[in-house]
């Protein structure tokens, strides 16, 4: 699958079982929104103090594959004809 402007990391996806049972990959790819306002301040340090929490709990076996989507502002500068806005 292929997304225009949106770069999609080495890594897995999260999958639901038939009994709704999820299954998480050593490296799941997870979205996020930096947004508007403080959301770039914050999103940075988000991502490190959950790398690192993950770090500590899994000793390097697993990671996240981070996968930025654009909303808000930051989108109409990626997606200037407007097609980025629901």
């Amino acid at each position: 699958m292929s997304f225009d402007k949106i770069t999609i990391p080495e890594g897995d996806k999260i999958t639901v079982t038939a009994d709704g049972t999820l299954t998480v990959p050593d490296r799941p790819i997870i979205p996020f929104i930096e947004g508007d306002g403080i959301g770039i301040d914050v999103t940075p340090v988000m991502k490190k103090v959950i790398d690192a929490a993950v770090e500590k709990a899994y000793g390097g076996k697993r990671q996240i594959a981070w996968m930025e989507v654009y909303a808000g502002e930051k989108s109409t500068e990626v997606y200037p004809d407007g097609s980025g806005l629901p």
